[in-house]
């Protein structure tokens, strides 16, 4: 008697543990992945959305679905507008995770999508082109333009940059086409593409080791497209 009703109570307490696993798990999973993510990005804005059936899987590490949105977030060196990350059958890393990093051990069709403005852009390249004040950018479907001021041997200068966002080895980078200096010291020096490439966005500050695969210059924005590598 004493047997069975020692394994009723155990039959009971798992039913209740199960129970609770199914309501209480993917909360607790998605509160702690968006706080990890917040930390990543330095951004509030992070939604994480996660499915497993059995939702017991998720103590594992095991997710049928993963989707993450983050919004006005940092990744390299720009600000992004809105970046949204989906895949399968992912298996989380709890070795990474318990370090403060997102990883997966094993994913299927991980695939990203990122958006960033004139204002994102203008933010980074005001960080790479040094001693320039008052950066503007303006983005068109076949070229960014921006325009700074500097100071060159004790004389305001203006900075004139052309170029357009590109995609290579999966590193974003700003190409430039024209550099132009005017009313320096020495009068308008047009130094075409000696400014070279300036890299934003490199496959190790992207999730999951994911790398840029594509690139759409839109009015005033770009979309950003990355894969597995």
């Amino acid at each position: 008697m004493k047997l069975r009703k020692a394994l009723t109570i155990t039959g009971l307490f798992f039913i209740i543990l199960i129970v609770l696993g199914e309501l209480l798990l993917p909360p607790v999973v998605e509160s702690a992945l968006e706080s990890r993510l917040s930390q990543k990005f330095s951004t509030p804005h992070v939604e994480v959305e996660l499915s497993a059936s059995p939702r017991l899987k998720l103590l594992l590490g095991r997710t049928d679905s993963l989707k993450v949105t983050v919004q006005d977030g940092q990744v390299g060196q720009l600000r992004v507008h809105e970046m949204a990350l989906s895949g399968r059958n992912t298996v989380f890393d709890f070795g990474a995770f318990s370090e403060g990093r997102l990883a997966l051990s094993q994913a299927e069709a991980l695939s990203l999508t990122a958006m960033f403005d004139e204002n994102g852009l203008r933010e980074a390249l005001a960080r790479k082109i040094s001693k320039a004040d008052n950066v503007e950018v303006h983005i068109t479907d076949d070229n960014v333009l921006v325009t700074a001021d500097t100071n060159l041997l004790g004389h305001k200068a203006q900075l004139s940059l052309v170029g357009h966002i590109v995609a290579d080895d999966g590193t974003l980078y700003f190409d430039t086409d024209q550099f132009d200096i005017q009313n320096s010291p020495f009068g308008t020096a047009r130094l075409g593409d000696t400014l070279g490439r300036i890299a934003l966005v490199k496959p190790e500050q992207l999730p999951l080791k994911m790398r840029i695969v594509s690139v759409d210059q839109q009015e005033g924005s770009v979309l950003v497209r990355a894969g597995e590598e």
